[in-house]
């Protein structure tokens, strides 16, 4: 979630050092790293967030840690915004929806855009993101040298039950509970996505992606109708775009230093993405043609038990696959796309990486978007137009993009990521990014102007007082 630029000459924590002729002042030498001591061993690795992980930044991480991925973020924050604008209506209910005011044609085309271009595919990103974050901290955990499964079923039960539940509470549109609830179910099956051949987390989401208009059809049967049933049913295709995540994480590509490395992925990603969106569409219009709504003498949907119109099976099924094909391949053309965009050139990746911030607090800002919306549009309930919904959620994130951006100058972690980071591992994280740290150097000779070394982290950034350039050191050096 870090911005990871090219890298530089200088290897990690180091300095570009120039050749330097004879009465100059001596060569910078190496400033000690946050964490470590002179022959004593490495501090542990970098926790979750690193590389990528969904619930803060790397901050100074060590020489040799894994680096974050720019894309990452980039993407995370994309698909927040778009969950986020689908809460906004459900939040608080607008004045058209409580029918108090006509649907007018710009409102129509702005909320049937924003639906084409966000639901469901906001969601699905997310979802593989997660995937991406499970096997980093999986990872993560293992080079620390503790218990992997522990560790994460920790992390996702904090989640759950810290954030998901009360959030749920309050809107019943909370996708954290669900999210840690499939997370918990994912943990075992760590092992076997993490080894053996690369692909094998692939062929595990496309079993899961079968099955699961099989398995939603029974559990709907098996469970009573009630707001928190989506919880349950919706778990295998869940499952299976966590798979994908787990998939992504494993891809070369993705690995520290590999930005530069030419690669068809996105590309493939994003052209594979739009056709499985086609044949999607084509699932819902075969789920209309083959299994139409039965419609009663007067013309009026039949309806069931639970007060929804009754639906065949078969439409069921091909409904659940839909919204399988739909979903996910919005969810690989956005980060086809995302990656595409940030490893073409400088330009874009410099747009994109404005928004690398956003994506690593994305907890803190849903969680927030939930109380704003609640404290800003409650008192309007049912009189507030859509459109200003749609105003106040573009309004906070214009905030929240610069709040994220100051944040992540001077700290870490978001401030809930670091309640959950802390939780997840029993112990307070560290969240100032390091000081200036002066290094003693040798004295200078005779006429040499000694020159001041700046710590890691405080590059060009109007001395040691001011904040980072970027968060990444070596990203820095070469400025």
């Amino acid at each position: 979630m870090t911005d990871v630029q090219p890298g530089a000459a200088a290897g990690p924590g180091t300095y570009p050092q120039q050749g330097r002729g004879p009465g100059d002042a001596p060569q910078p030498v190496q400033a000690p790293v946050p964490g470590y001591a002179e022959g004593a061993a490495p501090a542990p690795g970098p926790g979750p967030g690193e590389r990528g992980g969904p619930d803060g930044p790397a901050g100074d991480a060590p020489p040799g840690a894994p680096r974050r991925v720019a894309f990452l973020d980039v993407a995370r924050a994309l698909a927040m915004i778009g969950v986020v604008l689908m809460n906004a209506p459900f939040v608080v209910f607008s004045a058209e929806m409580a029918g108090e005011l006509d649907r007018s044609t710009l409102t129509s085309l702005v909320d049937t855009g924003l639906s084409l271009l966000t639901a469901g595919k906001a969601r699905a990103m997310l979802m593989v993101l997660i995937g991406v974050g499970a096997v980093l901290a999986w990872h993560s955990a293992v080079r620390r040298g503790g218990r992997p499964a522990a560790v994460m079923a920790r992390r996702y039960a904090v989640l759950g039950l810290l954030f998901g539940v009360p959030h749920l509470l309050v809107f019943d549109g909370d996708i954290l509970t669900h999210y840690a609830l499939t997370a918990l179910v994912l943990v075992p099956l760590m092992p076997l996505l993490t080894g053996g051949s690369r692909v094998r987390p692939l062929a595990a989401a496309l079993v899961l992606f079968a099955a699961a208009p099989f398995a939603e059809l029974l559990l709907h049967s098996l469970l009573p109708s009630h707001s928190w049933t989506t919880l349950v049913v919706q778990v295998p295709q869940t499952l299976g775009l966590f798979c994908v995540g787990a998939w992504l994480a494993r891809r070369p590509e993705l690995a520290p230093g590999a930005d530069a490395v030419p690669s068809r992925l996105p590309v493939a990603m994003l052209w594979t993405g739009l056709a499985l969106e086609v044949l999607g569409y084509g699932a819902m219009l075969a789920a209309d043609v083959f299994f139409p709504m039965e419609m009663g003498a007067d013309g009026v949907p039949v309806l069931g038990d639970d007060g929804m119109p009754v639906e065949p099976p078969g439409s069921s099924l091909l409904v659940s696959l839909a919204s399988t094909l739909m979903g996910g391949g919005g969810a690989l053309f956005y980060l086809g796309l995302v990656w595409w965009l940030v490893r073409r050139g400088r330009t874009s990746a410099r747009v994109l990486g404005a928004l690398a911030p956003l994506g690593r607090m994305t907890l803190t800002v849903y969680l927030a978007s939930t109380a704003v919306f609640l404290a800003v549009m409650g008192p309007l309930e049912g009189e507030i137009p859509l459109l200003a919904q749609y105003g106040v959620a573009v309004a906070f994130f214009v905030a929240a993009a610069a709040f994220a951006r100051v944040w992540s100058g001077w700290l870490r972690l978001g401030p809930l990521e670091w309640v959950w980071r802390s939780l997840t591992y029993l112990r307070p994280m560290p969240m100032r990014r390091s000081g200036a740290v002066r290094v003693r150097r040798p004295e200078p000779r005779s006429g040499a102007v000694p020159t001041p070394v700046p710590a890691p982290g405080q590059h060009g950034a109007g001395g040691p007082s001011g904040p980072p350039v970027s968060s990444e050191p070596q990203a820095d050096a070469h400025r």
